[in-house]
């Protein structure tokens, strides 16, 4: 019998449909049954920090939709009740399964102490991982790349390094270089307001995927793959996610539009490669404005 999780993909991570699209895929072929959730309705408010009122708010809106939803979906309790306050644990909600660290660490630091979260929760790599002899039975097309795996030690709550290690070592073909070199933050986007260190991050990528003599170096977190991908413009290795590993291993090649933007080099390739139609969805100002100048923005070296 399928399990049913809730799979919180965050706000930050619209940017890579196919992580979220490729995360899906490897929970169903675990045999979960998936409902997804993420955007600014399910944000965790870390954005808000500086403002406690807000955080507060938006913690609570964001546990109470999960209360509920994990509740109707293992169908304990009918969706007028099943975000009470107060009571406790639900038994047998569904599990929420967290892709981005920030949203995982905020719900243990902070959510949890202005809310009653009643649902169990765990990391996707731990999921995953936990599920690992039945994905290898999916993962049959070899991948023949020789890689590097880009670890940061500040994601305290979940030991996500080895985890994502054992699952690449399931991949067919693949050569792991094993290495202890890890960053700071729990992802590369933590580095931002400190640039000098960001740099230092992004040269220390280069040096050991050189020194590594890497085809591929991969990352954990849709930040690090934004902030890094340009690489590809000036380094002779690729800069890809380990979910698209899998998926590639798995018959499923993903596409990474962001990394194709990103790499455009002008802002009217960026345009033509984002579309008209999605042009006329969004709004070519809101792009021009908000994506254009992230996406021309070069890594930091």
């Amino acid at each position: 019998m399928s399990e049913k999780v809730v799979f919180w993909y965050g706000c930050n991570v619209v940017r890579h449909g196919d992580i979220i699209h490729g995360s899906i895929e490897i929970l169903r072929a675990l045999g979960h049954e998936v409902a997804p959730v993420g955007g600014p309705g399910y944000c965790c408010g870390t954005s808000k920090d500086a403002n406690l009122r807000a955080a507060d708010g938006m913690a609570r809106r964001t546990v109470g939709k999960f209360n509920e939803l994990t509740s109707r979906l293992a169908g304990d309790a009918p969706p007028a009740t099943a975000a009470a306050a107060g009571q406790g644990a639900t038994a047998g909600a569904a599990k929420v399964v967290t892709w981005c660290p920030s949203c995982h660490r905020h719900m243990n630091q902070f959510m949890e102490g202005y809310t009653d979260p009643q649902f169990p929760m765990a990391h996707f790599a731990q999921i995953v991982h936990a599920g690992r002899e039945r994905l290898r039975e999916r993962l049959v097309h070899p991948v023949n790349r020789r890689v590097v795996l880009h670890r940061h030690f500040g994601f305290r709550e979940v030991d996500v390094n080895p985890l994502v290690e054992d699952l690449l070592r399931l991949i067919p073909g693949l050569e792991v270089v094993a290495t202890d070199v890890a960053v700071p933050g729990h992802m590369c986007s933590a580095l931002v307001p400190v640039p000098a260190a960001l740099k230092d991050a992004t040269r220390g990528v280069c040096d050991l995927a050189r020194e590594a003599r890497a085809d591929d170096v991969v990352t954990v977190y849709h930040s690090c793959q934004r902030l890094l991908c340009a690489l590809e413009a000036s380094e002779p290795f690729r800069v890809v996610n380990y979910v698209s590993l899998l998926c590639e291993a798995m018959g499923m090649p993903l596409v990474d539009e962001y990394k194709e933007w990103k790499l455009a080099g002008s802002e009217a390739a960026v345009l033509d490669r984002i579309g008209a139609e999605r042009l006329d969805k969004v709004g070519e100002a809101f792009v021009r404005e908000q994506l254009v100048p992230e996406l021309l923005r070069p890594p930091a070296l």
